[in-house]
């Protein structure tokens, strides 16, 4: 199964997440990450959406979600043209060995925000690739707790969600 982006320009007000998530999960499509927020326009937010599915699959969860009056412009981000970032907050024990920790937040590029006497926090941003190779190098030094912002992206080129929107003066 592959996975696919889908990036959402929507109204920027209450109840519109609980629509689009609804519409996954009434079609029985899984959300693996989600991340949300204003932008540049206070009116609208961006919904970034990373979930698995066939291209048929992609395609459909793409016309559906176009379907919801809330949804103001909806774009599947290709894979070769896209950048993506996850932010990620893992705390470990501060017994654990700190020479390892600092060689792996140097090779990551990631950084000890917190030490206290019990417990150390580390945060690091990158590709959910990148993240996922971190959290398994930092398993055995013993993972107290982890947190992941889940995927934003914006494509690589010129074009702009904005103007997939056919409205596009009212976004301005």
């Amino acid at each position: 199964m592959e996975q696919g982006i889908l990036s959402l320009l929507v109204s920027n007000h209450f109840g519109v997440l609980t629509k689009v998530t609804g519409l996954f999960s009434r079609r029985g499509f899984n959300i693996k990450a989600l991340s949300v927020g204003e932008t540049e326009n206070k009116e609208f937010s961006r919904i970034t959406i990373l979930t698995e599915g066939n291209s048929a699959q992609l395609e459909q969860i793409y016309k559906q979600v176009s379907k919801l009056e809330e949804v103001k412009a909806v774009k599947i981000l290709p894979n070769n043209r896209l950048m993506e970032r996850e932010l990620m907050l893992v705390k470990v024990a501060t017994q654990s060995k700190n020479a390892d920790l600092q060689r792996l937040c140097a090779e990551y590029s990631a950084k000890i925000t917190s030490v206290s006497q019990d417990c150390t926090i580390i945060e690091a941003s990158g590709s959910m690739f990148k993240i996922d190779r971190l959290i398994e190098q930092i398993k055995p030094l013993g993972i107290l707790e982890l947190s992941r912002t889940g995927i934003t992206a914006l494509e690589l080129c010129r074009n702009t969600l904005s103007e997939e929107y056919t409205d596009a003066a009212a976004f301005n």
